[in-house]
Formats: C-alpha cells, structure tokens, sequence
C-alpha cells in the first residue's frame, strides 16, 4: 500500500519536470501543463475531501 501511495505522488512531479514533452503541440504545450497540474489537484481535493469525511464519520461512530 504505502508502494502505492509512493509512486502515485511521484507521477506529478514527472509532469512538472517538462511539461512540453507531452506533446509539441505548436507552443501551446503551457495548456497541457495547466490542464496536469489541474488534474493534479483534482486528485489530490478528491483525496482530502474522502479523509475528512471518513474522519468525521469516526468521530460519529465514536461518540455513540
């Protein structure tokens, strides 16, 4: 599991390391990097909104 979480927070950086390399797309390879980098904290917003909600559930379950 932690392997997992390991290579899944690596792959951003990849993108951020040369974001013109995903495609010669003409000089419009700045929109592909903003589009990885959304999709990046896409992910990571779904994540912290998954642990927040799965804490409070706790806390609920606890308190009864």
């Amino acid at each position: 599991m932690k392997k997992l979480a390991a290579i899944l927070a690596a792959l951003p950086a990849t993108a951020l390391a040369h974001p013109g390399h995903y495609a010669e797309a003409a000089g419009h390879s700045h929109w592909l990097a903003l589009g990885t980098l959304s999709l990046a904290g896409l992910i990571a917003a779904i994540g912290v909104f998954r642990a927040v909600r799965r804490a409070r559930k706790d806390r609920r379950a606890e308190s009864r």
